[in-house]
């Protein structure tokens, strides 16, 4: 009798643990990465700036019957600094002209050195940087926006030099549901950032906001230094049995750190054309509505700080619970075969670019309808999660060996779109907080995102690509991305997921 079937229940699988660190670890980085755009609300004296246009009250500041509701007014007008929307755009987009650069050589630098280290020096580095933040904008707005292009140098490379560690821990018939967990940690994390940020601003002053959560760095890296590993093979903890079964279940070569980089098959591959597109799409809508929704809320739908970040959660928390739920299903349907993984991949980022550009075209047309301009942005936000079982996981499908290079590599370039969405939105709106202007950023948006979602109909793929194997690999010794999986996996993961 093989020795898999007389394995016995040995506590909580290894490759879980793993997952729930990394996870609550991203939850960390989005909060950092976000906090600012919440707390910049009680950062910025709006009544002092000088050509700030307050014809959103007139226009918006009714109820439904038509009467004047000079109430609905944000209530934080006085903060210390006299910032107009240019200046807040550069504040929040300065994040990415240092993300992009570490964001080139981050998933490089993990394949060739580890994650474990690396992840953990630069989370502590973003909480020392976080921690001076204060300081810096009182001295000046040069200086606080060079703080923020310091957080990005140190938060760049940390989402691509997750994909080394994925191809490792993640056995193939659960690689999309154990990424997406893992990776929705930014939603989690831009939920739970949200939330606090602003009642910590609203009841503590805005500087505590960075003060208490650049602290917690030590508390998430201590956990990350003790539970993660490299690979299964160095992990002291790990039982034999779990080892065996994730690397038989993975596709990475085992010397992958040692396999050059092919950057001209990388270059000239259209599937990796595709997946670029489509992550700046992704990227313009989601860092748009990230920087831009507490804005919109508060010059539009006047909500004050408290109720701005309470609601500006609900779509996050929807987008974290539907990146979840597209995860399962997309592994039920791979599993039992019922359409391929290509079809899968472009059928769930039809529905997260699709969907919100739907969501926005209504938004722009709705008008001052608090309730349903909630609603569709809330919707439009959620929708976006979907995509982890789309453009989000397919660096996986193309590279497993590279996976870090070919996410640090497409993310870089896209982080473009990361910052000139929110200037171009401030551009757009500058002096000038009123429903049409904000109607011709959400019609923007909502073209892009249809756009790139038939480009990667069209030229997107799972395959994995044959740049990718290392030299002598048989194509047909490793199984394709979204290939049923033996029995033997089967049944190992069914005794290890029955674990108590």
């Amino acid at each position: 009798m093989p020795d898999w079937q007389k394995i016995q229940k040995v506590g909580i699988p290894t490759r879980y643990a793993v997952a729930t660190v990394a996870f609550v670890n991203f939850i960390y980085v989005y909060m950092l990465r976000l906090n600012v755009n919440i707390v910049i609300v009680a950062m910025v004296n709006y009544t002092a700036i000088p050509h700030t246009n307050i014809t959103t009250a007139e226009e918006c500041g009714h109820d439904a019957a038509g009467n004047n509701n000079t109430e609905i007014r944000p209530d934080f007008t006085d903060g210390e600094f006299q910032w107009d929307e240019r200046l807040q755009s550069l504040v929040s987009g300065s994040f990415f002209w240092g993300y992009i650069i570490t964001q080139l050589v981050g998933g490089r630098l993990a394949e060739r050195i580890g994650t474990k280290y690396m992840f953990a020096a630069l989370q502590i580095a973003v909480g020392i940087v976080t921690v001076c933040l204060p300081a810096l904008a009182n001295v000046g707005i040069e200086f606080f926006i060079m703080g923020r292009v310091m957080l990005g140098l140190a938060q760049g490379a940390l989402v691509p030099s997750m994909q080394p560690l994925v191809a490792k821990w993640a056995p193939e018939p659960e690689r999309n549901s154990f990424a997406t967990f893992i990776f929705s940690g930014c939603q989690m994390g831009t939920i739970l950032g949200t939330l606090f940020s602003g009642m910590m601003a609203d009841s503590l002053g805005w500087k505590a906001v960075f003060y208490i959560e650049g602290s917690l760095s030590l508390i998430v890296v201590s956990a990350w230094l003790f539970f993660i590993y490299d690979s299964p093979a160095v992990h002291p903890r790990i039982s034999r049995q779990e080892r065996e079964y994730i690397e038989s279940a993975t596709v990475s070569s085992k010397n992958s750190r040692k396999l050059p980089v092919p950057w001209m098959a990388i270059i000239k591959s259209p599937p990796c054309w595709a997946l670029l597109s489509a992550t700046l799409g992704y990227n313009w809508a989601f860092y748009m509505l990230l920087t831009e929704l507490p804005i919109y809320m508060r010059n539009i739908m006047h909500f004050n700080l408290k109720d701005n970040s309470m609601l500006s959660a609900l779509p996050w928390l929807l987008m974290w619970i539907i990146s979840i739920v597209a995860a399962k299903i997309s592994d039920l349907i791979v599993k039992r075969n019922w359409v391929s993984i290509n079809t899968t991949r472009k059928t769930f980022n039809t529905i997260a670019f699709c969907g919100p550009a739907l969501c926005l075209t209504i938004v722009s047309f709705i008008g001052c309808d608090r309730y349903w301009t909630l609603a569709m942005l809330t919707l439009a936000v959620g929708l976006l999660g979907a995509s982890y079982s789309g453009i989000l996981i397919n660096h996986l499908d193309l590279a497993p060996n590279f996976a870090g290079t070919l996410y640090g590599l497409v993310a870089g370039v896209a982080c473009i779109s990361s910052w000139v969405a929110p200037l171009v939105v401030a551009t757009l709106t500058e002096a000038e907080q009123t429903l049409a202007r904000w109607r011709i950023a959400f019609l923007l948006c909502a073209g892009i995102l249809t756009a790139n979602a038939i480009i990667f109909i069209l030229l997107g793929s799972t395959e994995r690509q044959e740049w990718d194997r290392a030299v002598g690999e048989d194509a047909d010794s490793i199984r394709n991305v979204g290939e049923a999986p033996s029995s033997k996996h089967q049944l190992l993961k069914s005794v290890t997921l029955s674990s108590s």
